[in-house]
């Protein structure tokens, strides 16, 4: 039997790392003026 992982992202996905917003690429930065978080790929692992 081949177990095989069911979350394959197609394209990577951030997320601001202090607030929790959504942001389309790395780039971009969070729509709250008074948040200084980084955005990071939620698409990798952290294990």
């Amino acid at each position: 039997m081949v177990r095989t992982d069911a979350f394959t992202p197609g394209e990577a996905e951030y997320e601001c790392v202090r607030c929790g917003a959504r942001l389309e690429s790395q780039a971009d930065t969070c729509d709250d003026p008074f948040c200084d978080g980084a955005p990071r790929n939620i698409g990798v692992a952290r294990e």
